[in-house]
């Protein structure tokens, strides 16, 4: 039976899935009209929404045929689900649950286009830096990944910390001879 905190995985998996999908589908519908312009402006030059396609694997890097890149995103979920399974905090679950909406939703462009659709385009000109066109599922992915960073670094060693402090006073207090 799902727990709670299963269900808040399950959920915030939904969720992300369906932004995913929706703006896919909206920039997908927007672009394919003719007479469209390669991009539109949101932020000057900075942030510009334009479409693109996205055969191969992460920021358009070619590692091996198209079914390796199946293979790996797959491998990715499966792993995701087994901490999932492990997992009994609100806060992970979230995390894990954008992780897994983001993954799905670039896995279903690549069954069912051959390709992934990209549309986020990130441009700084002053410095010349140009980030590799993304979407939501990749950025989806990144603040779950950074979810679980936070977490384990940040929280986790402060509650490591107090764990050991209170371990230090028990084993003291175990200890402690009078005599």
């Amino acid at each position: 039976m799902p727990t709670p905190v299963h269900r808040s995985f399950v959920w915030t998996s939904i969720i992300t899935l369906f932004l995913d999908q929706l703006t896919k589908t909206v920039i997908y519908g927007m672009f394919a009209r003719p007479n469209t312009p390669p991009s539109v402006s949101i932020i000057g030059n900075i942030l510009k929404i334009s479409f693109t396609t996205n055969p191969s694997g992460v920021f358009g890097l070619k590692f091996g045929p198209p079914w390796f890149h199946f293979l790996l995103q797959g491998s990715g979920i499966v792993l995701l689900l087994f901490f999932v399974l492990r997992n009994k905090n609100y806060f992970l679950s979230y995390a894990y649950g954008i992780i897994l909406g983001g993954a799905l939703g670039n896995l279903i462009d690549r069954i069912r286009l051959g390709y992934v659709i990209d549309f986020i385009d990130f441009e700084i000109r002053a410095i010349r830096f140009r980030w590799f066109t993304f979407n939501l599922a990749d950025a989806f992915i990144v603040i779950g990944v950074i979810m679980i960073f936070f977490y384990e670094f940040i929280i986790g060693i402060k509650q490591r910390k107090e764990c050991k402090s209170e371990n230090a006073g028990l084993s003291g207090q175990q200890f402690h001879n009078p005599n």
